[in-house]
């Protein structure tokens, strides 16, 4: 089964990146102002995130599998609103001993087995370009920090 695997290196601690996927303080960052968040951040809690855009509801749901703050999570990710299949996201974050983080982020699963499965040799598939622009925005926030 393929995974997608990304790994980036950012100018701030392993709790600031570790925060930009856990405090909707800042997740907002790469979501949006007006995106809802409820998350109950503990092993077997749950998280709903919620935004409108072009009258279209997305909705992100899953559930905490693994938490060491401020090294490592994991947790289910799904899109149940477009579709019944549930990925799991790792997320592994080190101090680069540079004053900056090295993080190793992986999506397994069904879902993204296929949508790689289906990518020509050598391209980006969509959901790696969303998970970039992601990290593109976080980056970003920290530079106005």
């Amino acid at each position: 089964m393929k995974k997608l695997k990304i790994e980036r290196e950012f100018n701030v601690v392993p709790e600031k990146v570790f925060g930009a996927f856990t405090n909707p303080r800042e997740m907002r960052v790469w979501w949006t102002q007006d995106t809802q968040f409820d998350i109950d951040l503990r092993v077997g809690g749950h998280y709903t995130i919620t935004r409108e855009e072009g009258g279209v509801i997305y909705r992100m749901t899953g559930e905490y599998m693994e938490i060491e703050h401020p090294g490592k999570l994991k947790y289910t990710c799904a899109m149940p609103d477009f579709s019944p299949i549930v990925d799991t996201i790792s997320i592994e974050i080190y101090s680069n001993g540079k004053g900056g983080s090295k993080m190793i982020f992986i999506q397994e699963g069904e879902g993204i087995d296929t949508e790689l499965k289906e990518l020509p040799e050598g391209t980006a598939s969509e959901s790696e370009k969303g998970w970039q622009l992601g990290f593109d925005l976080m980056e970003q926030s920290w530079k106005n920090d």
